[in-house]
């Protein structure tokens, strides 16, 4: 007597062969969430660079009320300054923030 091992390791219809678990194929992999960029949080004198967790990277103050000329006070991690328009003093505190993040070379 032959037999036949053909038969026997197929399944016979195609719900069965959908449900065997040689036939199912290998899970896809999961996807990492991508990491929220640093965003800028506006406030009424001040405005603060904040991670996705909400922590506060640097800020930009305006001068008190009544200083001549109007300055804006920037502070981020060991570094401070004052530069003359809120967009140079933002792009001092992005600037500072994105150094600090990298691993400078020894030599």
């Amino acid at each position: 007597m032959q037999l036949d091992f053909t038969r026997a390791t197929t399944a016979g219809t195609e719900r069965a062969r959908r449900m065997s678990p040689t036939a199912q194929t290998t899970p896809s992999p999961r996807r990492r969430k991508k990491a929220e960029a640093p965003h800028w949080e506006r406030g009424y004198r001040s405005h603060f660079y904040r991670n996705e967790r909400g922590e506060k990277l640097g800020e930009v103050r305006l001068s008190d009320r009544g200083e001549v000329p109007v300055v804006y006070h920037w502070a981020a991690g060991n570094y401070s300054g004052a530069e003359g328009s809120l967009v140079h003093a933002r792009a001092r505190v992005e600037e500072t923030i994105g150094f600090g993040m990298r691993q400078l070379s020894l030599f």
